[in-house]
């Protein structure tokens, strides 16, 4: 009887174990996001990639109120998405003089480059 108890004991510690490195280790989530659960930029950095939060920077920055997104970072489905979506008062226009890039492009000719970041830039362009 009493080895019966033990070895319930026993399971039943190794279930909490592995429940606990599930949950820790495999489950990818941030105690962080508890901390602060509501600030206002809580779990962005475990959210979106740093492309974005960039580019929201630039944005708040420069105090923009429309931006354009390169051919490139249009055709990243992805990226163009989360930056809409993140960056939502301010909404896309095809027309405007702003122009974000990616790192590795070129500036066109009629532009002129604004900051440069980590992984993308700013250009103005004159219409």
């Amino acid at each position: 009887m009493i080895n019966d108890k033990r070895i319930k004991f026993f399971f039943l510690i190794i279930c909490v174990l592995q429940l606990f490195y599930i949950f820790h280790f495999r489950s990818g989530f941030e105690y962080e996001v508890l901390k602060n659960p509501f600030s206002r930029d809580s779990g962005v950095n475990y959210a979106l990639p740093p492309e974005v939060i960039e580019v929201r920077d630039i944005m708040i920055k420069h105090k923009m109120i429309d931006f354009n997104l390169s051919v490139n970072l249009k055709k990243n489905t992805y990226l163009y998405q989360r930056i809409i979506e993140f960056n939502y008062p301010l909404r896309i226009n095809e027309n405007s003089e702003f122009i974000f890039l990616l790192k590795d492009e070129d500036i066109p000719n009629s532009c002129k480059l604004i900051e440069h970041g980590i992984y993308s830039k700013i250009v103005r362009c004159k219409k």
